[in-house]
């Protein structure tokens, strides 16, 4: 019995859907993961606009500014925030990065530093010149018949002194090198 195309390739269908996305998720940046739309916003702050109005959360680089906050609120940050409506003096520094961890994902020297992924990119790189080299070798070796005489280099000379002889390209060819009073090529 045949099995369903959606049991066999249970991703296939979310890639085209995916693919056709316009939204802040597929355009955001590096951090798709953290990307956080309506589905998971419930409990979340609306801080601001931003970057295209909708309520979402991602880190990006070309607008820092998410429209929600990056953590719910509960226990832990609710008199924080009292405390933050006051005076910032008066928050410790663990106080002000607990408030930051809770409005971001991350720092912005964070979201720049190198992931490692380029060696991932590398070595797919690396691994698919080396299959193409290897299908290359097979061919000349296996499928492609024998290159024919007239690349070999007696041939090629053959057909060179028969120019000579002929004096085909006189003004251009071989013929130009070609000393006919001494019958040898020219210094």
């Amino acid at each position: 019995a045949m099995l369903s195309r959606a049991l066999l390739f249970p991703r296939l269908g979310q890639v085209s859907a995916r693919s056709l996305q316009t939204s802040p998720s597929a355009m955001g940046g590096h951090h798709i993961e953290h990307w956080w739309g309506p589905e998971r916003r419930a409990g979340r702050e609306v801080v601001g606009y931003g970057a295209n109005g909708d309520e979402t959360y991602s880190d990006r680089l070309d607008y820092w500014y998410p429209s929600i906050r990056f953590r719910k609120e509960d226990d832990i940050s609710q008199p924080l925030r009292l405390k933050e409506k006051g005076d910032w003096k008066l928050l410790s520094a663990e106080d002000k990065k607990t408030l930051y961890r809770y409005s971001f994902r991350q720092t912005l020297a964070e979201f720049e530093a190198p992931s490692g992924y380029w060696k991932v990119m590398v070595a797919c790189t690396a691994f698919v010149i080396s299959l193409a080299t290897f299908y290359a070798v097979f061919l000349n070796v296996y499928v492609y018949p024998p290159l024919p005489p007239t690349f070999q280099d007696e041939y090629k000379e053959a057909q060179i002194m028969r120019q000579v002889v002929l004096e085909k390209g006189a003004f251009l060819g071989p013929a130009k090198y070609w000393d006919y009073e001494n019958n040898r090529w020219k210094k």
